[in-house]
């Protein structure tokens, strides 16, 4: 009747390696597959307000509501009423209902670039501002992402 001293040392190493690939597995958070467009809707903000792109690269923090939005280049968008210009580099501070310290968007009133600094939705309308200056639209008028052009 012999004790076989390496033989349950392995037995626990086995079960020590799963238990911990175990929890390892269930706490690695898992790859997101949201757009910008998914984390717009999912603060009730209207996709639109965004232009489609070929290329679009973001990084979001969900804890501070930080999203950076990189376009392989810049890009004028006109929904409706609007004649906007996005840089190759965007961001701002998205929670509920609003975008806030917006950077790297730019609005045209009359023949001058004014940079789009805050969007916040008020029902059925959004409130732009631009140098203090605030203008409101349809939320409509910004449900279709638009193509970008040149």
């Amino acid at each position: 009747m012999g004790f076989n001293l390496e033989a349950k040392s392995i037995s626990w190493i086995s079960i020590l390696c799963s238990i911990i690939l175990m929890l390892t597995y269930s706490t690695t958070p898992s790859l997101s597959t949201q757009t910008p467009y998914d984390i717009l809707s999912s603060h009730n903000l209207p996709k639109g307000i965004l232009p489609h792109s070929e290329e679009m690269h973001y990084q979001f923090d969900a804890s501070t509501g930080k999203i950076s939005i990189k376009l392989n280049r810049p890009c004028t968008y006109r929904p409706e009423g609007y004649t906007l210009k996005f840089e190759t580099t965007m961001s701002g501070v998205i929670t509920n209902d609003s975008i806030s310290n917006v950077e790297g968007v730019k609005v045209k009133k009359l023949f001058q670039w004014l940079t789009i600094t805050k969007v916040v939705r008020v029902k059925d309308q959004l409130e732009i501002t631009a140098l203090g200056l605030s203008k409101k639209s349809p939320v409509s008028n910004f449900l279709v992402i638009k193509e970008c052009h040149d």
